[in-house]
């Protein structure tokens, strides 16, 4: 009985393209007499920098008969590889050989080590077999956009595998993610008219990506936990994160859905927003068996933006049970579904942030005194942008707390959140990383 010969598979490969004739029969010609021919690597390997190589050289140096050298080259022609000619070279004429674009991508898979054009390789190779891909899509009837989610999909995989991973990070972000498109306009037109705007430039972005991505640029370990669609989009988002320093390893992919979309129309210096919400969108996480618990615990600072109500609750309460400052902000459309609905997340937060929107929408539908009804539900430290210039801190048993602002932002920016999360982080009280959070966002911002 003969024993078995155990070998060792090959761990590394050559990530390389070789683009081969589509008729099989060619094909198979191809790589019977191009790539199996005993001098292939003699010859390919011959051409200098410029993919140029004089006849007479080969002849005289490589160890190979002149009639199995021209022949191969008489190959190479035909397989649209090389063009020959000739030129005066020393006050002779010779024959020289040069490569075709297909011809120095071969050429190049024969190489000693990684060819000191790699940059340039891989771009040709990559758009090349793009172009090639993309053609057959439309010849199958398969939509292309399709070939650019799986570029986007793979791409941000890759980057992916070396990321940014805390398990004790300092600031763990909850919140949604979307893809916006902006477009900035002189005036809005009425129904019906005509304005001359901006093209739309789409980017990630959403609140809590933004904030995220400061807090990383700021030295802050920080953790981001939403979800997106498995779309282009949202590959899109997760590679943004990551070249911005966060760790998006708890970022949920949701097969099925698409990446929220948001159209932000800016007008001077104010701006609408319409966020396109359906079945299919993906909002934010849905549930608790999202919530990474053990990287939550070791944080030292929880923020929560846009969030279920009852995921937001499971948070809430269970930064509470192991002492970890909680902070939420939530929009306007979270506060128009009522006190009742928010209780479950308000009476365990310490710090519920309200901008000036917020603050003017509470006013018109909690008359007359807004912050004496979230006291009746939640002790937290409430901090307002009440108008443009003064930023208030409300805690429990003391003297309401006001600070004048200069920044140029008459809205609550991320840089205010920042500034209060990274003190925060730090051990100081509410108090100074709110005094802090103003002070930062003007540095940022500039003042008036």
């Amino acid at each position: 009985m003969l024993g078995m010969v155990e070998t060792k598979p090959i761990e590394h490969l050559w990530p390389y393209l070789l683009f081969l004739p589509s008729e099989s029969e060619v094909r198979d010609e191809f790589i019977r007499t191009v790539m199996a021919s005993r001098i292939t690597r003699s010859v390919l390997s011959s051409f200098h920098e410029d993919g140029r190589v004089l006849q007479r050289d080969l002849i005289e140096n490589l160890p190979h008969s002149n009639k199995s050298i021209l022949s191969y080259l008489k190959t190479l022609s035909r397989f649209g590889l090389i063009i020959t000619a000739s030129t005066i070279h020393n006050g002779k004429r010779v024959v020289f050989h040069e490569l075709t674009k297909s011809g120095w991508g071969l050429a190049r898979f024969y190489s000693e080590g990684l060819p000191s054009d790699i940059e340039e390789l891989t771009a040709f190779l990559l758009e090349d077999y793009l172009i090639r891909l993309t053609t057959l899509y439309k010849d199958l009837g398969i939509p292309e956009s399709r070939l650019f989610e799986i570029f986007a999909r793979t791409r941000a995989k890759a980057i992916l595998e070396d990321s940014t991973k805390y398990l004790q990070p300092d600031i763990v972000v909850f919140g949604a993610s979307a893809y916006n498109t902006r477009i900035e306009c002189a005036k809005i037109p009425p129904t019906g008219g005509l304005a001359s705007c901006s093209s739309p430039v789409r980017s990630p972005g959403g609140s809590t990506v933004e904030l995220a991505i400061a807090l990383a640029g700021e030295g802050l370990d920080t953790s981001l936990v939403s979800s997106v669609g498995n779309d282009l989009e949202g590959w899109e988002v997760i590679t943004q994160l990551i070249q911005g320093g966060v760790d998006v390893t708890n970022i949920v992919v949701e097969d099925g859905k698409s990446t929220n979309e948001s159209i932000i129309i800016s007008e001077n210096s104010k701006s609408r927003m319409l966020v396109g919400i359906g079945p299919v969108t993906s909002l934010s996480i849905d549930s608790p068996s999202q919530v990474p618990w053990p990287i939550v615990e070791q944080a030292k600072a929880v923020y929560i933006g846009e969030l279920f109500v009852e995921v937001a609750a499971s948070i809430a309460a269970f930064a509470k049970a192991h002492g970890i400052p909680l902070v939420y902000r939530c929009s306007v459309p979270f506060w128009e579904m009522g006190l009742d609905w928010l209780k479950p997340v308000l009476v365990q937060t310490d710090t519920l942030i309200l901008s000036n929107q917020v603050w003017r929408h509470l006013n018109r539908v909690m008359t007359p005194k807004p912050i004496q009804q979230i006291r009746n539900i939640s002790d937290a430290a409430i901090i307002i942008k009440e108008t443009k210039n003064i930023y208030k801190l409300n805690v429990v048993d003391e003297q309401e707390a006001s600070i004048l602002s200069r920044s140029k932002s008459a809205e609550l920016t991320r840089w205010f959140v920042v500034g209060f999360l990274k003190k925060l982080a730090d051990g100081l009280t509410i108090s100074d990383s709110f005094q802090y959070g103003v002070k930062f966002e003007e540095d940022q911002v500039g003042i008036i």
